[in-house]
């Protein structure tokens, strides 16, 4: 949405109901370092990481300029979570590993529904610290996501799904170290979700060795919801296997695409991301118990999809088509490159390296602040005037740019504060931010930082304001520079 102003100059409202008409975008992580399709004006936003979500926007704008941009850097999740380890660096390059597993929580009303950093839940593949967020944090296993709770407290945790929910659903200990490679769920249906490695247990209908590409369900049945539809407990020993490995091996096999070097993929060997197709059928099968289970079509990707391929489960397996066409390419039409997913192939006959890691749809917007240097020495002579640059994707034509000192404490996160007018349809937080710095224009931009005086130790929250159409005012997505 950066590089297509023109597309978003409207009133909230209507562009939420314009969504609405149009369908969902992805948001997505890949299992490899990739880069935009768009190049993303060249700036530090172009690579995507996959401890990081990058925007697939297929709702708006031409198919021909499809291109996964970033949407929650980094540097915004480091933010949000302070010093999670303690060792005084908020910047953490390899903070949770990757994100293995991606979902929307609940949405009420279209503009409400859109997705933003605080509203995503998601699933590590390493572990948080906690020395913010406390005991027990956020695991493989876990899918959660780092907020300011009710007290302002900040870097705490909330959950959609704890590791223990889908312990006690498989029947295994509550202390059983798993890992969550792929979530999706639906209100009035259930969890789905497919594990990393093969794990013995005792579901729903007796001992069941549950294999890494398999797929299975906590069924709305076995569910207790809180009141913002997250999980408050489940039925022990209710969890059913929905699609064993070898049923997604055959899928695959079915669905006739190729991976990054153009061969006809045989299988999955690892399912990895999940998503609800809502253009598809809902069965209602009757599930070993006797009890009837609901399973939509689902999206899927698995390990063997390089060149970032996607499947459903229509049909038994097929390949998926978004709105702006197939996500693989067929058996016998070359090498699924990456383009189709919004991110450059490895060469002209050598696709993207990378599989779908994890996968979501949603609405979303894109306003996103990344800076070329996360951590910065100061000379004793300082630093002047855009000794440093920050890059910038914006879908406004004018961005205030403000900065303010953060928490400089080992194990703190900085305090942010909510965004109280209107309904947000970017980052919903701002940091207590006194001092204007600069202003910079739309779509994919760079900025000058501020000047440092020599000596200068400490770490410096910036973020971007914007004023759009219709009397709100939208935030960026916050960056935290480190100066020693």
């Amino acid at each position: 949405m950066t590089t297509r102003t023109c597309s978003f100059l409207l009133a909230p409202l209507a562009l939420a109901a314009a969504a609405v008409a149009q369908g969902p975008d992805f948001l997505l992580t890949y299992s490899q370092p990739e880069l935009t399709l768009s190049g993303s004006g060249g700036g530090v936003l172009r690579f995507l990481y996959p401890n990081e979500v990058a925007h697939l926007e297929w709702s708006n704008g031409p198919c021909s300029s499809l291109s996964a941009e970033k949407w929650a850097p980094r540097t915004c999740f480091h933010t949000m979570a302070g010093d999670e380890d303690f060792d005084t660096w908020w910047f953490e390059p390899t903070m949770m590993g990757s994100i293995d597993a991606l979902m929307t929580g609940a949405a009420t009303t279209p503009v409400g529904g859109l997705a933003n950093a605080r509203t995503i839940f998601y699933s590590p593949s390493v572990p948080l610290g906690t020395a913010v967020s406390g005991a027990p944090g956020l695991r493989p296993g876990d899918v959660g996501r780092i907020v300011r709770d009710a007290g302002f407290v900040e870097g705490q945790i909330e959950y959609f799904l704890r590791r223990e929910q889908i312990n006690l659903a498989m029947g295994l200990p509550l202390n059983t170290p798993i890992d969550v490679d792929a979530i999706a769920w639906a209100q009035g249906i259930g969890v789905f979700f497919s594990l990393d490695i093969d794990t013995p247990a005792m579901l729903g209908c007796g001992p069941a060795f549950v294999q890494d590409g398999a797929i299975l369900t906590i069924p709305d049945w076995a569910i207790t919801w809180n009141p913002n539809l997250t999980v408050a407990a489940v039925l022990p020993n209710t969890a059913e296997v929905v699609y064993t490995e070898a049923q997604v091996d055959a899928m695959v096999w079915n669905a006739q695409l190729t991976d990054r070097f153009g061969n006809c993929i045989p299988n999955a060997i690892d399912t990895e991301a999940l998503e609800i197709d809502w253009s598809g059928p809902i069965q209602s099968n009757p599930g070993c118990t006797g009890v009837v289970i609901q399973v939509p079509t689902l999206i899927f990707s698995t390990e063997t999809m390089t060149g970032a391929g996607l499947c459903t489960t229509q049909g038994f397996g097929t390949i998926y088509n978004g709105l702006c066409g197939a996500a693989a390419r067929g058996c016998g039409g070359g090498p699924t490159f990456g383009p189709q997913m919004g991110i450059q192939a490895a060469s002209t006959t050598l696709g993207a390296p990378s599989y779908i890691n994890s996968i979501a749809s949603t609405f979303a917007y894109r306003y996103v602040m990344e800076p070329q240097q996360h951590i910065v020495n100061v000379p004793a002579a300082g630093l002047p005037v855009g000794s440093q640059m920050v890059d910038i994707s914006s879908p406004w034509p004018f961005n205030f740019v403000f900065w303010t000192p953060a928490a400089f404490a080992p194990g703190t996160a900085t305090q942010s504060f909510p965004n109280i007018l209107g309904v947000p349809l970017t980052f919903p937080d701002f940091y207590p931010n006194p001092n204007f710095w600069t202003w910079t224009g739309g779509g994919f931009n760079s900025w000058p930082m501020v000047p440092v005086p020599g000596g200068f130790v400490g770490k410096v929250v910036f973020q971007s304001l914007a004023f759009p159409p219709g009397g709100s005012w939208e935030l960026s997505t916050p960056i935290t520079v480190e100066f020693f």
